[in-house]
């Protein structure tokens, strides 16, 4: 059974989604880029898949910083590599490459260095059979990097009841759709049977202590206008509002910095 973002959108579902893959790049990958990076130069990189890249806007800041590497972002949503295009075009990064594709055995069998997925996994059907797949296009040394949520470990420093009932419905949500908000739990031991070694698992806050207060509120809201504009019956109205005026309120927002968590992991192909 394929989930939600297995199949195709729609153009309004999709203006959604890219919202908040935009204010997701603002605001956690602040905090998840500088180790990608590093672990991208230490492995010594030079051809790096990304799949599931979306609207391109995570690679195209990885890669900015990163001028020795090649990449290519593969998305099967039309859509997204449109908008990937278009940013492409604006940047002008002859180091990055956007195409629409699924990650399959009709995929091409070139080998990588790294392989990439940002919230991808989360939404696979099949976990374990995709990381065998990565396993099998990485060059001999290769790494693979996953960045998944955590929202089992998401929280707020101080108990807010508007914290508690947003994260109650956004957990409907992901039921709903089909998606393991907490497969980042797993990730250690999804890598080790795929065949991969020296496996490492970071988890990093997104708040608005570590990102700022206009970033956090940003991305809260968009994933929550998502989960709204998708299934109204899981987030109503009333939440919708209650969570606007929480997040409006930045003296009571920093005092309580609640934080959104993601697991980052690390393997190699041996």
């Amino acid at each position: 059974m394929t989930t939600l973002m297995e199949s195709k959108t729609t153009a309004p579902q999709h203006a959604l989604i890219k919202t908040v893959l935009v204010a997701q790049t603002e605001s956690l990958g602040r905090v998840e880029t500088p180790i990608v990076e590093d672990l991208l130069r230490k492995s010594k990189s030079r051809t790096v898949l990304d799949i599931g890249c979306g609207e391109g806007a995570f690679l195209l800041q990885l890669a900015r910083g990163i001028k020795g590497a090649r990449f290519l972002g593969i998305d099967h949503n039309e859509l997204g590599i449109a908008d990937a295009q278009r940013r492409l075009r604006r940047r002008s990064q002859p180091n990055v490459k956007f195409k629409t594709a699924f990650f399959d055995e009709g995929f091409d069998r070139d080998r990588y260095d790294a392989i990439l997925t940002r919230y991808t996994l989360q939404h696979c059907s099949n976990p374990r059979d995709f990381l065998c797949a990565v396993f099998e296009r990485l060059k001999k040394k290769g790494t693979f990097i996953a960045l998944e949520s955590l929202d089992a470990y998401t929280d707020c420093h101080e108990h807010d009841p508007v914290w508690e009932r947003y994260r109650a419905s956004l957990g409907a949500v992901h039921k709903k759709i089909g998606s393991d908000a907490n497969i980042g739990r797993s990730l250690g031991s999804l890598f080790r049977a795929a065949g991969f070694r020296d496996i490492q698992v970071r988890i990093v806050l997104c708040s608005p202590s570590t990102v700022g207060w206009a970033r956090f509120r940003a991305v809260v809201l968009a994933t929550a206008e998502l989960a709204f504009g998708l299934f109204p019956d899981l987030i109503d109205r009333t939440l919708l509002e209650d969570l606007k005026a929480w997040l409006g309120d930045r003296a009571r927002l920093e005092e309580k910095d609640p934080y959104l968590c993601s697991a980052i992991a690390n393997g190699t192909r041996p």
